[in-house]
């Protein structure tokens, strides 16, 4: 059979139409010679996902989006049909996350894949989720350091209110002069530790005083031993001290002590013969009389002794003699 020249025109025309609409829809993402399934996915917003966008599984496209259209309850979210190879195999618990395939912030759909037995089948509707995106997530670290911030300049703005409510004029002039009052005193000091360094360099008293001093502690550091041995000596004395009775001793001295003090009470309350003597004039006055007749007693025996002894060779004397100082 013989084909006409006509025919053959007209039979590559529809080829190439048909080659080229299978390569626009291939370029879309559909494969007419792939069984493929179709599923759905409903987000709030999409992030600029478009038609034709991968579907990929650990980086391995396994589908493509195929279209994209608001939801007819007014929601204003958007439901996202995706065609996915039927030879994969993907558990219904899978989500679908819209996640940025690259810093320019194109835009793709990931499968992560859940562990459910079941799998997912043409016409249902995945579990659908949105990755932050790189200004989402520098946005969300730097939103902690922006407050922390804006805290920190509002706090040194009311310290910096404080400080210029403080340091007002009268202020300032004081500190002024304080500093200037310091820095006179740093400068007398200065004087002071320079007139000592010239003192001690040149005064002979100083000098000889530090001398002393070195050899002070140059004799104590040779008779080391010594002041030991005195030491030793301080020590088995205070054992001795504490081995004796000590306590008793001061216990008996105490009661002496106590003895004595009721003994002057007492004399000075005139209880005794010490006491009325002490305290009582009239037995003070008796004595000083007896004592002051008795001396004139004395007196009077040595001036007349005759008036109370007489003498007689014979022994006749005596009686007359006894007469007459009876007649006397």
């Amino acid at each position: 059979m013989k084909v006409s020249k006509e025919g053959k025109i007209g039979f590559i025309v529809i080829a190439g139409i048909a080659f080229l609409f299978w390569g626009i829809n291939y370029l879309k993402g559909r494969d007419f010679f792939t069984s493929q399934k179709l599923v759905f996915a409903i987000y709030d917003r999409v992030d600029g996902l478009s038609r034709s966008n991968p579907i990929l599984v650990n980086g391995l496209k396994v589908g493509t989006i195929n279209s994209l259209m608001l939801m007819p309850d007014h929601s204003g979210r958007i439901l996202v049909a995706m065609h996915i190879e039927n030879k994969m195999h993907i558990p219904r618990n899978s989500v679908a996350q819209i996640y940025s395939t690259d810093i320019l912030g194109t835009k793709a759909v990931q499968l992560l894949l859940g562990d459910s037995k079941e799998e997912i089948q043409r016409g249902d509707t995945m579990v659908s989720s949105i990755q932050k995106n790189l200004t989402q997530e520098v946005s969300e670290q730097v939103a902690p350091i922006k407050e922390k911030t804006e805290n920190l300049i509002a706090s040194l703005d009311s310290v910096l209110g404080i400080m210029r409510s403080v340091f007002n004029e009268k202020t300032k002039a004081n500190l002024r002069e304080s500093f200037e009052s310091i820095s006179a005193s740093l400068k007398s000091l200065a004087n002071i530790t320079g007139t000592m360094d010239t003192v001690i360099m040149r005064e002979g008293r100083l000098r000889v005083l530090f001398k002393n001093l070195e050899s002070i502690t140059g004799n104590l550091s040779k008779n080391n031993e010594k002041i030991t041995h005195i030491i030793d000596n301080f020590s088995s004395i205070s054992d001795s001290l504490a081995k004796a009775n000590v306590a008793a001793t001061l216990e008996n001295t105490r009661k002496t002590l106590e003895q004595t003090n009721k003994l002057f009470t007492g004399i000075n309350q005139g209880k005794g013969t010490l006491g009325q003597l002490a305290a009582n004039d009239s037995l003070y006055t008796n004595m000083n009389n007896t004592a002051r007749d008795l001396d004139l007693l004395l007196k009077d025996f040595k001036a007349n002794p005759k008036r109370y002894v007489s003498f007689s060779v014979f022994g006749g004397g005596g009686k007359s003699s006894s007469k007459q100082a009876k007649t006397k």
